[in-house]
């Protein structure tokens, strides 16, 4: 299933085949034939050593023996391609496994459904994706004029829009040694250690890669008085009348910001006493507005505590309904002939082995013709090597006659196999040898869903060496069904398996359908940034249609959030902002602070959940934000 963990080796989906029959006849008999070359090589050279053979008839025995050594090497390598799975040779039934330890990301397969095979001349599709993603990359272009900067094993910092409180860690592993002509970028290369699984492949990150420390003159943010738009420090200028300190405003030109600190490129020199904390000005910062009381009072600017509530919680997503992949079927027929009955009508439900069509074919009689002589061939051929090896024994028989019949018996007996085995692959359905007869039957219990042929219809069979089999019959459960929806990556914290669900259809209007969700993708569209989600829902009355195309919504369970009301919240630009209260200044007015926060606005009960920047507790602007953004 999708979404479930796999060992390397587990088994992932039976396919029946010709294929492997075939491989594993040609490899007995291509065994046989360099027996009998090997053996006819050795008696030639004997009888050449002893002047009775001609160099002639050497020559060709080695030929034939070289020619006969390479079919079995070519038939070897072909049955080695197969054993990558699980072969039975006897149904011709391959099992394919999963090549390393991870989680089936996806699958395209459903019983039933033809695939193409890598080895068989076909075009191959890909049936499972299995990945560990317990471990990711991270590759990210950074500029030529930064790649100084940037060196193997320096501290990687990496955000994404799912979880923007969140920084991952992780280290730079390779750089690539080539720029990217048109965008004059290098890849460099970060593994991630994602043991939760929050980071899916194809999100988009923010990428910060730490630089070697250089030493610099750095102030604290709040030595920094902005003025008109200049930045300005106080510096100690000696002492004043009365014995107070004296300070100078200074100009200062800034450089790079880290954390509370920021460069001093020029305006104070080394060792130069500075005001850090609580430097004197009457111009708020450019963050901050500052009212006096009355201003505040006149306005009916309300400030209240930032809370943390439990909110309900919905995500509208984009949806279809699908088939379980796995109650499904797509029928085939194996021979080529003429439909001569067509015994079921789309829309009747049937049982597991119920007949479909009748399919007069000719490959039906031909193969129970070759089987019966292949079994007549590998009788006559075994009688007579157990005649020879009683004349041999009686010394009344040449050994190369022996061999020559031993050789005969195990050519017979893989021609045998070979036969039962395109025979096997006829018991899909009812065989009828004498009117040449085949009945498709139903492989699982289900609804005919379409039904794509009538009498005296001619069809391609899978086995008979068709390009392009035509599908009967589809048949399906519609009991139960998929919702597959498509959850954007800023959802996916939000969005868990087992998470109970409410879909709205638009086809059955106020009536809910529940559901759990039992699978989210850990890939993104590269195209849509959406991963896929995955719940069944329960469909015994019929009123739902695979295809249809909704609007769903899903209901999560409430997380406990920082709510506030909906009046508190102010887009400016891109941004949502919101306006806290910091204290008084030295002067008596309030201070307030703009802040910018990841909010979610799509919601109920006229409440906003703001999933950053603030803190539960926080005096937040409830009522005259906007007077307060006008202020600054």
């Amino acid at each position: 299933q999708p979404g479930e963990r796999v060992r390397k080796g587990s088994p992932l989906v039976t396919i029946l085949s010709p294929d492997v029959g075939v491989a594993f006849s040609d490899l007995v008999k291509a065994h046989a034939d360099l027996l009998a070359g090997e053996a006819e090589f050795d008696r030639q050279r004997r009888l050449a050593a002893a002047q009775a053979a001609s160099q002639r008839e050497l020559e060709a025995a080695e030929d034939a023996y070289l020619r006969a050594e390479a079919e079995y090497s070519r038939a070897s390598e072909k049955a080695k391609l197969l054993r990558a799975g699980a072969v039975n040779a006897v149904t011709q039934e391959y099992t394919l496994q999963s090549y390393l330890d991870g989680s089936v990301i996806s699958r395209s397969v459903s019983p039933g459904m033809e695939v193409q095979g890598q080895y068989s001349g076909g075009q191959p599709a890909e049936m499972f994706t299995i990945g560990d993603i317990r471990r990711v990359w991270v590759v990210a272009d950074v500029p030529d004029a930064a790649l100084p900067d940037v060196k193997p094993g320096a501290e990687v910092s990496v955000r994404v829009v799912a979880y923007p409180d969140r920084v991952f860690r992780g280290k730079v592993e390779q750089i690539s040694g080539t720029l990217d002509p048109q965008l004059r970028t290098a890849k460099v290369r970060a593994a991630l250690d994602n043991e939760d699984e929050a980071l899916k492949p194809e999100m988009y990150a923010q990428v910060a890669v730490a630089k070697p420390p250089r030493r610099a003159l750095a102030l604290p943010r709040a030595a920094v008085v902005p003025v008109a738009g200049q930045s300005f420090v106080y510096v100690a200028a000696g002492a004043a009348p009365g014995g107070k300190r004296a300070f100078q405003r200074r100009l200062v030109r800034l450089g790079e910001a880290v954390d509370d600190l920021v460069e001093v490129v020029e305006g104070v020199a080394p060792g130069e006493d500075v005001i850090v904390e609580g430097p004197p000005s009457r111009e708020a910062p450019p963050d901050q507005a500052y009212l006096s009381e009355e201003q505040v009072r006149r306005a009916g600017i309300r400030v209240a505590a930032a809370e943390e509530e439990d909110l309900p919680d919905a995500i509208s997503l984009a949806g279809r309904l699908a088939f379980d992949d796995l109650r499904v079927t797509h029928v085939f027929s194996p021979v080529t002939g003429r439909v001569t009955r067509v015994l079921a009508r789309p829309g009747q439900r049937v049982k597991k082995g119920a007949p479909l069509a009748a399919i007069l074919s000719p490959d039906v009689g031909s193969a129970a013709a070759d089987l019966t002589k292949a079994e007549a061939d590998l009788t006559q051929a075994y009688h007579q090597h157990q005649r020879q090896q009683e004349l041999y024994e009686a010394h009344a028989g040449a050994r190369r006659d022996l061999e020559a019949a031993e050789n005969a018996w195990k050519k017979a007996k893989a021609e045998a196999d070979r036969a039962r085995q395109k025979m096997q692959l006829l018991h899909a359905g009812t065989v009828d040898r004498a009117s040449q007869e085949l009945v498709l039957t139903s492989p699982i219990d289900g609804e005919i869903v379409a039904r794509n042929l009538n009498p005296g219809m001619e069809v391609q069979g899978q086995y008979s060496g068709a390009q392009s089999a035509v599908e009967l019959f589809t048949i399906g459960d519609t009991r139960r069904l998929w919702v597959l929806a498509e959850a954007y990556e800023v959802d996916l914290p939000r969005v868990r398996e087992g998470d109970p669900v409410e879909v709205q259809i638009g086809a059955v209007p106020g009536r809910p359908f529940r559901g759990t969700i039992d699978w989210v993708s850990d890939v993104l569209d590269p195209q849509l940034r959406t991963a896929k989600v995955r719940c069944a829902i329960d469909n015994r009355e019929g009123l739902l249609r695979p295809e249809m195309y909704e609007a769903v919504t899903v209901r999560v369970p409430g997380r406990k959030v920082i709510a506030v009301p909906r009046p508190a919240v102010l887009r400016v630009g891109d941004d949502r902002i919101v306006f806290v209260r910091k204290g008084a200044t030295a002067d008596g007015r309030i201070a307030f602070e703009r802040r910018t926060v990841s909010a979610d606005e799509g919601r109920a009960d006229g409440k906003v959940a703001v999933w950053s920047g603030l803190r539960a507790g926080d005096p937040v602007v409830v009522d005259g934000a906007i007077l307060v953004l006008g202020a600054m």
